[in-house]
């Protein structure tokens, strides 16, 4: 089967390299693209690369900015050939081969016990070793003074890229290569060139065979080829052979924490042979850079962290703002609650919204936890505000609020919530369950009871749910407490659960006609003491609604006030 073998350049970013395989490859922003390119001006499905015989075709999916081959707009399909370059976005593809040449930047394959075959390379010498012997052996004035220069310069503040350059120069003014590069493992461990220098004159591109990767990399090995055009192990490596270079040299960027990349050199013949005393002072300076470039990476993850930590701060701010400080006030109603993310930011939110004599209210899980649950807590108290009161029953606010949240919901999210409305002149409550944990009722004498509202799926799941009511009084001073499951599923030492049977325990000794904000509190210090050090896994909302009933008016007569 023919292979396509691209290299994908973006600004700002290392080459990748990429083999296509198979009939077709789509290329778009969405990521069900095979090719996924994270830039607005792509179409999420922007073109196709497709296979005919032993050619392989590009074409344009009538994407809204277009493709060009080789800097012309594409109208029609055409053959993508070696050398061509094709452009979408920000983003360029170079066709590289086509066929079944070798792939330059592949991973390596697995290690197996078998033996490695050293004859591959004229000399394969473990770096330790290597680095042992680099003073007696090398001896040369000139590469000493080249690690101590290098040292000298890693004292002192230096970024990555600086670095990179800097080992390069330095091995060009020594050890006079052609080309020189440094290859670094990403994220998912294949090799990407993070820097190359090549002298005045030379040309072609810089390649790697797998093989070379692969001893240097992953068996921690210092590499020497003296000559690879006559070696007929180099039969294979394409790139290498095609690229004109015969002589190699090879180091891993190794500290005690692992392999971060390798180090190359290459040569032709008439123009320098490596020596296995160049092979020991790049092993040196390999060791040397493989530090700093492990401390740089560690400094900017910290430093990238630290902004992490500033935004995610603002974003708590912002959330928590969010969240009323204080509840409305009217003499018929006393509220309570309160709301602890198990993180920074977290996606419970709780809401309480005034309509003349009708109070709204509503508490709310996010499924999971972090930003992703933050940014739909906001989008779900944002909606809450804006249709709770709008002349709407309380079903019919349920089901808006699940359509606008079942909408686009391409993440799959979901919200359970409990919503309500307390008229505020007879104490009759209308309940709305979307697959949230059931309040309790707490009578005034004493009682607790569990409010068993009809369930219904929770928002998000299916844009055309139902929301059945439920009724239930209040009398004076009777209460409805409300939560999320970060209260029952709080876990001790042990991982024991507080779980619903605690929650009423406490409310049977505690609750007693106490104000909204004491009971919210009293439950969050149980949770609390039996939580003990646990850390905290998932957000903690408590709402209390305590329903007065109606209030006397007052006639003020001079300075005295009386009940009518």
């Amino acid at each position: 089967m023919s292979t396509l073998h691209l290299q994908i350049e973006r600004p700002g970013h290392a080459p990748v390299e990429r083999d296509c395989e198979g009939d077709a490859v789509v290329i778009g922003r969405t990521g069900k693209a095979d090719i996924a390119i994270d830039d607005h001006s792509v179409s999420r499905r922007h073109a196709r690369l497709f296979r005919d015989g032993a050619a392989w075709f590009i074409e344009d999916l009538g994407s809204r900015n277009g493709t060009l081959l080789n800097g012309k707009a594409l109208s029609d399909p055409a053959e993508a050939r070696p050398g061509d370059t094709i452009r979408i976005g920000d983003t360029q593809l170079r066709v590289r081969s086509v066929g079944k040449a070798e792939r330059e930047f592949a991973s390596p394959p697995p290690i197996t016990d078998a033996p490695a075959d050293n004859a591959y390379f004229s000399v394969l010498r473990p770096v330790a070793e290597l680095i042992q012997t680099t003073d007696a052996d090398v001896g040369a004035s000139s590469r000493l003074q080249l690690l101590n220069e290098v040292h000298r310069v890693l004292s002192g503040p230096i970024s990555r890229d600086e670095l990179l350059q800097m080992i390069l120069d330095r091995a060009f003014a020594v050890l006079q290569p052609e080309q020189a590069a440094i290859f670094l493992k990403g994220p998912d461990g294949e090799l990407v060139r993070a820097a190359e220098r090549r002298s005045p004159g030379s040309s072609g591109s810089l390649l790697v065979s797998r093989r070379l990767a692969e001893e240097v990399t992953v068996k921690g090995a210092a590499a020497l080829v003296l000559d690879a055009q006559a070696d007929e192990r180099f039969a294979s490596a394409k790139s290498v052979l095609v690229s004109g270079v015969r002589s190699i040299v090879a180091a891993p960027l190794s500290d005690s924490a692992g392999c971060l990349g390798m180090i190359a050199l290459y040569s032709s013949i008439h123009v320098r042979r490596f020596s296995e005393q160049d092979l020991q002072l790049l092993a040196s300076l390999a060791s040397v850079a493989a530090m700093r470039v492990r401390n740089i990476a560690l400094a900017e993850a910290a430093a990238a962290r630290q902004v992490i930590d500033r935004e995610l701060a603002l974003a708590r701010e912002i959330q928590m703002g969010m969240l009323r400080r204080r509840p409305p006030t009217r003499d018929e109603v006393d509220l309570g609650a309160r709301l602890t993310p198990a993180r920074t930011v977290g996606g419970d939110f709780y809401d309480f919204l005034l309509d003349g004599d009708s109070l709204w209210f509503i508490v709310a899980d996010v499924s999971g936890k972090g930003m992703a649950a933050a940014m739909m807590m906001a989008v779900g108290q944002t909606l809450f505000r804006a249709i709770a009161g709008a002349g709407l029953s309380l079903d019919e606010a349920m089901a808006r609020m699940n359509r606008e949240l079942s909408r686009d919901n391409d993440g799959a999210m979901f919200v359970t919530a409990f919503g309500g409305r307390l008229d505020l002149t007879t104490g009759r409550m209308e309940l709305a369950n979307a697959g949230h944990n059931l309040p309790y009722c707490l009578r005034a004498d004493g009682t607790v009871e569990l409010v068993k509202a009809k369930n219904s799926l929770a928002f998000g799941v299916l844009e055309e749910a139902s929301f059945p009511i439920t009724e239930l009084s209040l009398e004076p001073d009777e209460a409805l407490l409300l939560y999320t499951d970060g209260v029952c599923d709080a876990v001790d030492a042990l991982g024991a659960s507080f779980d619903t049977e605690r929650i009423e325990q406490f409310l049977s000794a505690y609750h007693s006609l106490r104000p909204a904000d004491a009971l919210v509190q009293g439950l969050f210090d149980a949770v609390d003491t039996f939580a003990g050090d646990a850390p905290q896994e998932d957000d903690i909302t408590v709402a209390v609604i305590r329903y007065r009933g109606q209030r006397a008016p007052t006639t003020q007569i001079g300075r005295a006030t009386v009940a009518d």
